[in-house]
Formats: C-alpha cells, structure tokens, sequence
C-alpha cells in the first residue's frame, strides 16, 4: 500500500501545539496529548475481536 499522507503534517500538529496551546494546557501537554492521538491512529482493527484485559 502507498502512503500518500502529508510527510509533514505531524510536525505540524506539534508546532501548532507548542506555539498556540488550548486555554488550560502548558505546551508541553499539549504536545503530549497531540502524541498519544497520531501515535493511536491505526492501532485498532474493525474486524479483530477487543482484547481481554
């Protein structure tokens, strides 16, 4: 399968989060937050059983 996303469209969203953080957020937890978000996207599978914890 061919990537065809942005290459740069992750720096992006960090950059975006350390220079204009939402009200109530340092910058550095929203970098943080922008991480675990992108870093989850693809993790789960439609057709796959939920796991057991």
């Amino acid at each position: 399968m061919q990537d065809r996303t942005d290459p740069h469209a992750r720096e992006l969203a960090f950059d975006i989060a350390r220079q204009d953080s939402s009200t109530g957020f340092s910058p550095e937890e929203a970098v943080a937050e922008i991480g675990d978000v992108l870093d989850s996207i693809g993790d789960t599978c439609p057709e796959c059983p939920p796991e057991a914890d």
